[in-house]
C-alpha cells in the first residue's frame, strides 16, 4: 500500500510509513466472533419441500427457532454479523411442486431439532471480545515489525501513536548532536569550537561559506569566488556565532536579533553576528607608504647596469584611500656595454606596460582580483619581458640578460614575482626576512648541503645564476603572497648591495634610520665603503598608518 504523504510502498496493513513515519489510512478490520459461537450460530439447512404444502410456509416450519441475541450484545456482533451474511452461501430457491428433486450426491434426511449447547448459550453471557490499545499491531504484524519486516530492512522505532511524528524525528529526551571543529554543518557553515553545549541547544562559533564578508550577501555558494551582489572576493569567511535550538518557540526573544533562522534536515539555526559588530566591517586600517630609492655605480664599474621601478597610486574616495597599490621592481643587467643596461631597462618597460594594463586599470575599475591571480599576472608579466630580452638578444647577438625581482602592494596584501639572484627583504618587529631565494649556483649548493651558508659572500662562483630574463626562450618564475601590516618594510635591492653589506647590515640600517629615503642612502653608502664591487640599488617601502 502507498503512502499518502510520500508515495513509498509498504506492506499490505502497515500503520506507519517506513519512510517518512506519516500514520496510514487502513480501514479498522471487524472483530471476529470467538470460534465456539460462530459454530453455534450457523442457520440450518433448509428442510426438503414437502409435495401439496406452500414453499414458504414449510421452510418456516421446518426451520428451528433461533434465539435472538441480547441487546448488549447486538451492537457489538452488528458489524460481524453484517459481514457474515454477506460472505454465507445463499440458501438454495425452493423447487416447484411436483418438480424432481435435482441430484446433488445422497443428502442426508433432515430432522428438526434444539441446537447442542442452547441452555449453555443462554445461561452464560458471551465473553467480551479482545479490545486492542489504538496504534498497536495485530499479532503477525507486531511480530513482523519485531523481526524487521522484509528480510535485510531495518525497522525503526517511533513514538506513541498520538503524538505528532516529525519528517525528521528524535527521542523528546536524547541531547542535540554535537558538531566536531572543522565539520560541514547545514551546508553553509564550518565549525571552529563549541561555545555552549546543553541539552536543548548548542552555540558554535563557525566561519559562513554563504555570507559574503563586505556587504553580508546570503545566496553565494560556499565555493563562489566572488560576491554575486557586491563583487567581492570571497577570500575571506566572517565568522559567526550559531545557535541549534530544539524547539524554536523557546527562543523567540533571539530571533529578532538573529541575522538568519536556517532550517536544514529537521533541525533549526539561529546566525548570530559576532560579538562587537556585523562581519563587514573593515578588517584592517587604512594605509600609505613611504618610498625611498637610491642607485649607484660603485667602485669598480665605469656602467649602471641596473633598472629600478617605483610607481605608486593611492585614489581617494569618500575621504579614503581605495585600492592603495605600489609596484615596484629591481633588475640587474648583464652583458656588459650596450648589453646588460638594455637588457634591464627593456625588461622594466614590458613588465611594467603588462601589469598597468593587465592589473592595476582593471583594479581601478573594482574588477576583482584574486590573490592567486595577482601572482599570476606579476609571473606572465616577467615571461612577456622574457620573451622580448630574448628577441633582442638574438638581434643584437650578444650574451645580454637580467635579473628581475618586482613587488606590488594592494592594501595590506605583498604579491611578489622573481628571477635571478635580487632579492626582497621584510623588516619588522621580528626581525629580517629574506623573501626570495637566489637562483645562483651557491645558492643550490648551500640548500644541498654542499656548502657553507657563508660562502654565499665568498665562494669564487657566487656570481654565476643560473636563471635570468632574457637567456632562454622560456623562463620559470618564482611567485608568493603574503600579508602586510602597519611597521613592516620592505627592501629590494640588487646583489650589489646585500653583497656588500650582508643581511646584518640591511637588519641594521633599518633600526638606525627611521626615514625611509635615509635608510637607502645608507645602505649605499656602507656598500662603497665595503668595496662597492658591484652595482648598488635599493628601494625601501614603509608600510604607515593613513
Amino acid at each position: 500500500m502507498k503512502c499518502a504523504k510520500c508515495g513509498t510502498e509498504n506492506r499490505e496493513g502497515a500503520r506507519f510509513c517506513r519512510a517518512c513515519g506519516q500514520t496510514m489510512d487502513v480501514p479498522e478490520a471487524p472483530p471476529v466472533a470467538p470460534e465456539r459461537e460462530v459454530e453455534e450460530e450457523r442457520v440450518a439447512e433448509p428442510a426438503p419441500i414437502l409435495e401439496g404444502s406452500e414453499p414458504k410456509a414449510q421452510a418456516e416450519a421446518a426451520a428451528p427457532a433461533v434465539p435472538e441475541p441480547a441487546p448488549e450484545l447486538a451492537a457489538e456482533a452488528g458489524l460481524a454479523a453484517e459481514t457474515d451474511l454477506e460472505s454465507m452461501p445463499e440458501a438454495p430457491e425452493p423447487e416447484e411442486v411436483g418438480a424432481e428433486p435435482k441430484e446433488t450426491g445422497s443428502p442426508e434426511p433432515f430432522e428438526a431439532h434444539e441446537p447442542e449447547g442452547q441452555d449453555e448459550l443462554e445461561a452464560e453471557p458471551l465473553e467480551p471480545l479482545p479490545v486492542e490499545p489504538l496504534g498497536s499491531l495485530p499479532p503477525e504484524e507486531e511480530a513482523a515489525e519485531t523481526d524487521g519486516g522484509e528480510a535485510g530492512e531495518e525497522v525503526e522505532a517511533f513514538p506513541e501513536v498520538g503524538e505528532e511524528v516529525p519528517s525528521f524525528w528524535r527521542e523528546e529526551s536524547s541531547a542535540l548532536a554535537v558538531e566536531l571543529p572543522g565539520e560541514l554543518f547545514a551546508g553553509r557553515f564550518v565549525v571552529l569550537r563549541v561555545l555552549e553545549e546543553q541539552a536543548d541547544t548548542v552555540l558554535y562559533q563557525a566561519h559562513d561559506l554563504q555570507r559574503c564578508w563586505q556587504c553580508g550577501f546570503e545566496g553565494n555558494a560556499p565555493d563562489d569566488d566572488y560576491c554575486a551582489c557586491c563583487g567581492a572576493v570571497q577570500d575571506r569567511r566572517p565568522q559567526v556565532q550559531v545557535r541549534e535550538v530544539r524547539d524554536p518557540a523557546d527562543w523567540e526573544p533571539l530571533t529578532d536579533s538573529a541575522l538568519a533562522r536556517v532550517d536544514h534536515e529537521g533541525r533549526t539555526f539561529l546566525v548570530m553576528a559576532e560579538p562587537g559588530g556585523l562581519p563587514d566591517e573593515p578588517l584592517a586600517p587604512s594605509l600609505r607608504l613611504r618610498v625611498g630609492q637610491r642607485s649607484d655605480v660603485g667602485q669598480v664599474r665605469e656602467l649602471n647596469e641596473d633598472g629600478m621601478l617605483v610607481f605608486t597610486l593611492a585614489p581617494t574616495y569618500q575621504s579614503q584611500m581605495d585600492p592603495l597599490v605600489g609596484l615596484f621592481a629591481v633588475a640587474d643587467g648583464m652583458g656588459g656595454h650596450e648589453g646588460g643596461e638594455i637588457a634591464s631597462k627593456l625588461a622594466l618597460q614590458v613588465f611594467a606596460d603588462q601589469v598597468l594594463r593587465g592589473l592595476i586599470l582593471p583594479l581601478l575599475g573594482e574588477e576583482p582580483q584574486t590573490d592567486e591571480g595577482i601572482v599570476a599576472r606579476l609571473q606572465q608579466a616577467i615571461v612577456a619581458a622574457n620573451d622580448q630580452v630574448y628577441l633582442a638578444r638574438h638581434k643584437r647577438q650578444n650574451d645580454m640578460g637580467t635579473t628581475l625581482t618586482a613587488a606590488l602592494v594592494r592594501n595590506d596584501r605583498l604579491f611578489l614575482a622573481h628571477v635571478g639572484d635580487c632579492r626582497a627583504y621584510r623588516w619588522n618587529a621580528d626581525g629580517l626576512t629574506q623573501l626570495t631565494r637566489d637562483h645562483s649556483v651557491v645558492a643550490s649548493m648551500i640548500a644541498e648541503g654542499r656548502a657553507a651558508p657563508d660562502e654565499i659572500y665568498t665562494h669564487p662562483h657566487r656570481s654565476v645564476i643560473y636563471r635570468c630574463v632574457g637567456d632562454q626562450p622560456t623562463v620559470e618564475v618564482d611567485g608568493d603572497h603574503l600579508p602586510l601590516a602597519v611597521g613592516d618594510r620592505l627592501v629590494l635591492c640588487s646583489d650589489g648591495l646585500w653583497e656588500m653589506v650582508r643581511s646584518e647590515g640591511v637588519a641594521d640600517a633599518m633600526m638606525q634610520e627611521a626615514d625611509p629615503q635615509a635608510a637607502c642612502d645608507l645602505l649605499v653608502r656602507r656598500a662603497n665603503v665595503a668595496g662597492g664591487e658591484d652595482n648598488i640599488s635599493v628601494i625601501v617601502v614603509q608600510v604607515e598608518e593613513g
